[in-house]
């Protein structure tokens, strides 16, 4: 069952993936229309999940699943990364690649991978303090505070060395 994002409760389980550009604003009406036909439907030893996701910044996904009434099985995780891929396919992004970050900057959001840091780094495009997204999260209350921290705080911090 789709529920609003906004009132999954702070025990729910996660799933982050980060594109490896910004989508548009006809790939996110796209992404929102396939996704919430593909919640409606989602389900666990055929029982409804009580689930939604976010694009937040127009590059991270959000999948959650309040396991509270029914968790998610590894049927069910299966087969949302599987509409992932087909969304991922369909629109020529990838969601899977665990070193595209998005980086808030003066001049805006980008999506970028975690390698090229240090060449934005010595062509003054970022700094140590340039927020980056985090894809270490353990809680999802911490999306709401920790979504996003400055690069010397995190694992890419050693791309800035050298």
């Amino acid at each position: 069952m789709l529920v609003e994002f906004n009132q999954l409760p702070p025990h729910t389980r996660f799933w982050m993936f980060t594109s490896n550009r910004l989508l548009n604003q006809e790939e996110l009406v796209y992404l929102n229309n396939e996704l919430s036909l593909f919640i409606q439907k989602w389900t666990a030893h055929k029982q409804e999940l009580n689930a939604s996701f976010s694009v937040i910044d127009n590059a991270i996904l959000v999948v959650g699943v309040d396991e509270s009434q029914t968790g998610a099985s590894g049927c069910s995780i299966d087969s949302m990364t599987k509409e992932i891929t087909r969304l991922a396919q369909q629109m020529n992004i990838d969601w899977l690649n665990r070193f595209s970050i998005v980086i808030k900057s003066s001049e805006g959001n980008m999506a970028a991978n975690a390698n090229s840091l240090k060449e934005l780094f010595l062509d003054g495009k970022i700094n140590e303090e340039t927020l980056v997204s985090n894809s270490l999260l353990s809680s999802f209350d911490e999306l709401q505070t920790n979504l996003y921290l400055p690069i010397k705080d995190t694992w890419m911090n050693r791309y800035l060395a050298g």
